[in-house]
């Protein structure tokens, strides 16, 4: 008695290999260069865009910039966050640390290559509200070099890990992006 197996199936390699750069479809808010293997990100939160038009724009970057995962040897990201102010509702900010979080974790998940991420930080006055998001940037598992700027002058200036602003971020990191963990007596939850 002979038993008929069904074919196996050719697995197509183009579903196994990762897309080549110029495959993937093209986010406004990311630039390949090619001959330096570098994947320029932007991210401006200030275009007056509303929570749910951000998180779709955010959730396609974040799937589009995965792509560039396999082929990327440095990442250069210009970050814009916006100033939330007191009278806001306190979801924007919520909102905007579970994006930040996403995007980092992508980051440590999907670029195994990269060997530095240069970030800047465009702010419009000397305002740390305005810089509390880049505290999201200490997760990164990379090699990485934080550096800020004022609207209108071009002078980058990096914030060095023993500066009294870095202390700061590490505060916010620790109270708004670290997974929070509650004890009850033995048992641990989140």
């Amino acid at each position: 008695m002979v038993k008929n197996n069904p074919p196996i199936g050719k697995a197509s390699l183009r579903s196994i290999l990762p897309k080549p750069p110029y495959d993937i479809k093209a986010h406004e808010s990311l630039i390949w260069l090619e001959e330096s293997r570098t994947l320029h990100m932007y991210i401006a939160y200030t275009e007056g865009k509303t929570q749910e038009e951000m998180a779709i724009y955010m959730a396609i970057l974040n799937l589009r910039m995965a792509e560039y995962g396999p082929w990327a040897n440095n990442i250069q990201l210009l970050f814009h966050p916006r100033v939330i102010r007191l009278y806001e509702n306190p979801s924007i900010y919520a909102q905007h640390v579970s994006e930040m979080k996403a995007l980092v974790n992508r980051i440590n998940q999907s670029f195994k290559v990269v060997t530095h991420i240069n970030i800047r930080i465009k702010v419009d006055y000397a305002n740390f509200q305005q810089m509390k998001l880049a505290a999201s940037f200490l997760a990164l598992e990379k090699n990485w070099n934080l550096f800020y700027y004022f609207d209108g002058i071009l002078r980058l200036i990096e914030i060095d890990e023993q500066s009294i602003l870095m202390r700061r971020l590490r505060g916010v990191y620790d109270r708004d992006f670290k997974v929070q963990m509650k004890y009850c007596g033995w048992l641990c939850y989140i």
